[in-house]
């Protein structure tokens, strides 16, 4: 995949992580900075309790990225490195990439990057919310665990919840004008799980 469509990638990840900061993770920044920087009220002390929403966020960016560590990892907006951006489905995404440009090819033998371009951005988005509600579905039990899933418990989370799709490509020879309907299922998607966060009040806010 070219820098150019890896970026695409990336900026529709940064879409969706606004859009959560916007949504359901707006009161929970103090939570994932208190995660993320291992924050407790002393050296001696147990780890306070997990924030749902934080463990969400949390381990649903270090697994789209494939981190080896969840602590210290980036800061909570920051822009992805265009290269590194979405480990976890890189090979699916190259896979619609290889066939979306063959058809393109054979059709009227030229590469459209905006219609690669607009499908990506479709995929990745989709699949970023799909994959961020079946963690929230788990958090509120793994988090009062303190576990998280083997990798292969997270590779099956990506297969289930990878949007079912299918695209129309519409080409008008005469104009050489192009058109894309884009199709998915709903079957799969998850709604968002209401969790219960222990640090909304003012006094917790305060200490984190």
């Amino acid at each position: 995949m070219s820098k150019d469509l890896q970026q695409v990638c990336s900026n529709a990840f940064q879409q969706v992580v606004e859009q959560l900061f916007q949504d359901s993770l707006q009161h929970h920044q103090h939570c994932i900075s208190q995660l993320m920087g291992l924050r407790k009220s002393d050296k001696t002390a147990a780890f306070p309790e997990i924030c749902p929403y934080a463990y969400t966020y949390v381990f649903w960016k270090k697994s789209l990225l494939k981190g080896e560590h969840f602590y210290g990892f980036n800061s909570l907006r920051t822009n992805l490195i265009s290269d590194t951006a979405l480990l976890i489905i890189r090979d699916i995404l190259e896979y619609f990439v290889d066939q979306i440009a063959r058809y393109q090819m054979k059709i009227h033998s030229s590469l459209d990057v905006k219609v690669l371009s607009w499908i990506l951005e479709k995929l990745v988005m989709q699949f970023c919310k799909n994959f961020f509600c079946a963690w929230l579905a788990i958090a509120g039990k793994k988090s009062k665990e303190i576990s998280v899933p083997s990798w292969s418990e997270i590779e099956d989370m990506r297969d289930q919840f990878f949007p079912n799709v299918a695209f129309k490509y519409n080409f008008n020879e005469s104009s050489s004008s192009s058109s894309i309907e884009y199709y998915h299922m709903k079957s799969k998607e998850l709604l968002l799980n209401k969790c219960d966060c222990p640090y909304q009040h003012e006094g917790a806010k305060h200490d984190i």
